[in-house]
């Protein structure tokens, strides 16, 4: 199984929005990690209904990190305890991460190395990962990059956001083997400047779609007919797509999660 990871130059350019839609349409089971460092949002934005009611809890990098601080490496079974089962995609579990500073200090290089070395045990057997490492900062959780099988830098076909993105380009080509771009608002002339601008291929693409956007970014009721939307329909195929790439692919209908998703609206 692989390990993908999606990290920005710049804030908001819809990392978190990306792999909470990528976790619900991927084609088989997947762990959805939180890895914000600065404050993660899949669990207050895209499972906030979930945290409201109590069947979502923010324990996970935190707790983990905490209950393994005496050991120099984690196997799989440490992330017990701490992954959660998604009420409305039940193909998904999640990694809730960080919702303050002060526990960002708290888990440091070495807790993000342990949990690496979790993800990576967890790979080899278990399901897919998807890592959502936030904007680029001092705090960047390295470990988790580094074991990943690719890295995708999320960028909009923007003059400011490929500006502010170069210097990370730059640093992620000369570190990792596989980096490639996740252009986020995308459409195709934007997103072949983007790539020329960045000197990186393009793993994926999302077009500009507010309204279904605001599904996986703050839990927001589905709109009619999501599965013809833009949005899912591309995520649909980008989910398909990392997961051919990886490994054989499984039979999974990813209609089935969107009823899922659909009844926990109800």
């Amino acid at each position: 199984m692989a390990i993908t990871a999606l990290i920005s130059a710049l804030g908001a350019p819809g990392v978190s929005t990306t792999v909470a839609a990528l976790s619900t349409a991927w084609p088989g089971p997947v762990l959805a990690v939180d890895a914000d460092p600065v404050r993660g949002s899949l669990v207050p934005g895209w499972l906030s209904r979930w945290w409201v009611d109590g069947r979502i809890t923010t324990d996970g990098v935190v707790t983990f990190a905490a209950s393994t601080r005496r050991m120099p490496s984690v196997p799989a079974e440490g992330l017990a305890g701490h992954a959660q089962e998604v009420p409305h995609a039940r193909h998904v579990r999640v990694l809730p991460g960080v919702l303050h500073r002060e526990q960002t200090t708290a888990i440091g290089s070495e807790g993000w190395s342990r949990l690496a070395s979790a993800l990576r045990d967890l790979s080899r057997s278990g399901p897919d990962v998807l890592v959502d490492a936030g904007r680029w900062s001092p705090a960047t959780p390295w470990p988790l990059l580094a074991e990943a099988d690719r890295v995708l830098l999320a960028v909009r076909p923007s003059l400011r956001s490929c500006s502010g993105s170069t210097d990370l380009a730059r640093h992620l080509a000369d570190r990792y083997a596989a980096v490639e771009l996740a252009v986020l608002a995308a459409d195709s002339h934007g997103t072949a400047d983007t790539a020329a601008v960045l000197g990186l291929p393009v793993g994926l693409t999302v077009p500009e779609d507010a309204m279904s956007a605001q599904v996986f970014s703050d839990g927001a009721r589905i709109p009619a007919r999501l599965e013809r939307r833009p949005l899912w329909k591309a995520t649909r195929r980008n989910a398909r797509a990392l997961h051919h790439q990886a490994h054989r692919p499984v039979r999974f209908e990813t209609n089935a999660a969107l009823d899922l998703l659909k009844a926990g609206n109800e």
